[in-house]
């Protein structure tokens, strides 16, 4: 017996479903938003980075600019940026059951002077 007569009854699509109801199922949002979620970080990531790095020229009159390293502030602002991430550690962050406190509020807490 081929593959062909074992698979020749096998319906992947039950009777009376289709494959929206089958996938479309209200356990399946959260994954879909953590993708598009995910996929939008990561194509804002692309886009400061193309757009903001200083090393990347897509101008011609910028290529033939022997020096055009941190040519426009805008540009290199863009680059140091690091997507709002950076001051994130130093301050205080309170999700539900999450509680982060920078390393400085803790020092203040416990400091003895």
């Amino acid at each position: 017996m081929g593959w062909e007569e074992a698979a020749a009854n096998f319906p992947e699509i039950p009777k009376g479903r289709s494959a929206r109801k089958i996938w479309m199922d209200a356990g399946t949002y959260p994954l879909f938003a953590v993708i598009g979620l995910a996929s939008a970080v990561c194509g804002g990531f692309l886009f400061k980075y193309f757009a903001g790095h200083t090393d990347i020229a897509l101008s011609r009159a910028v290529r033939a600019d022997h020096n055009h390293q941190g040519g426009t502030d805008g540009r290199v602002e863009s680059h140091n940026s690091r997507f709002g991430m950076r001051e994130m550690n130093k301050r205080t962050i309170t999700i539900f059951p999450f509680n982060w406190k920078p390393k400085s509020a803790i020092i203040e807490q416990h400091r003895s002077d």
